[in-house]
C-alpha cells in the first residue's frame, strides 16, 4: 500500500510539473511572437529569450524550422536580427544587435555562443559613464548619443559555429565554413574554411576533411 501512495504521489507531483511547465512554455512562446516574426513551424525551446528594445516585432525574423533556444536582443535605437531557415541557437547563446544580423539558412550555432554587431559601450569612459547612469535611470536609451559603435554581420548559409565562440562586429562569415570551439571572429572568413584560435585564422580547407 505505501508502495502504491508513493507511486500516486509521484504521478500527482509530475502531473502539476508538467502542468507548470506548459503554461511557461506558452508564455515563452507568446513572448516570442509579440516581440518577433515568426514562422509557425519554429521550435522554441526552454531557457529561450527574446528582447526586442525597439518595439518593432518586424526587426526580428526566424524562418520555418528553426530551433531557439538562446537569446535574441535588438536594442531600443537600433539593430535587426534576421535569420533563416532550418537553424539552430544554441542554449545559452546570445545574438544582439544594434545594427544587423543577418543569418542564412542551415546554420548551426552550437552553446554559449556570443554574436554582437556592437561594442555596445563606448570606448570613451565619459560617455561611457553616461550611458551607464542612463541604463540604470531610464532604460536603454532610444538614441545613441554615447558614440557606441556598430557594424553589421553577415553569416551565410551551411555555416556551423562552434560552443564558446564569439563573432563580433562588421565580419561575414562565408557560406560553408566552420568556425572551431572556442574561437574568436573578428575579421571575415572565406567561403568553405575552417577557423581557429583568438583571434580566429584559417586551419584547413573544409574539403580537406572530406577527401
Amino acid at each position: 500500500m505505501h508502495h502504491i501512495k508513493t507511486k500516486l504521489r509521484y504521478s500527482f507531483y509530475r502531473y502539476i510539473r508538467n502542468i507548470i511547465e506548459f503554461g511557461t512554455n506558452i508564455d515563452r512562446h507568446q513572448n516570442f511572437y509579440e516581440n518577433a516574426q515568426v514562422h509557425p513551424s519554429v521550435k522554441i525551446m526552454t531557457n529561450a529569450t527574446v528582447e526586442n528594445l525597439s518595439g518593432n516585432s518586424e526587426l526580428i525574423t526566424i524562418g520555418e524550422n528553426t530551433v531557439i533556444r538562446g537569446q535574441l536582443i535588438v536594442f531600443a535605437h537600433s539593430g535587426k536580427i534576421q535569420i533563416g531557415k532550418d537553424c539552430y541557437v544554441g542554449e545559452d547563446t546570445r545574438i544582439w544587435s544594434a545594427d544587423s544580423i543577418k543569418i542564412g539558412d542551415r546554420v548551426f550555432i552550437s552553446h554559449n555562443v556570443n554574436v554582437h554587431d556592437t561594442n555596445s559601450h563606448s570606448i570613451d569612459a565619459k560617455f561611457r559613464y553616461q550611458h551607464f547612469l542612463a541604463i540604470m535611470s531610464t532604460g536603454h536609451p532610444k538614441v545613441n548619443d554615447y558614440d557606441i559603435q556598430s557594424k553589421p554581420i553577415f553569416i551565410e548559409d551551411d555555416v556551423w559555429i562552434g560552443f564558446n565562440s564569439t563573432i563580433l562586429k562588421g565580419v561575414k562569415i562565408g557560406k560553408g565554413s566552420i568556425v572551431a570551439a572556442c574561437s574568436v571572429v573578428t575579421q571575415d572568413v572565406p567561403d568553405f574554411v575552417i577557423v581557429a584560435g583568438t583571434p580566429a585564422k584559417i586551419i584547413k580547407k573544409v574539403n580537406d576533411l572530406q577527401s
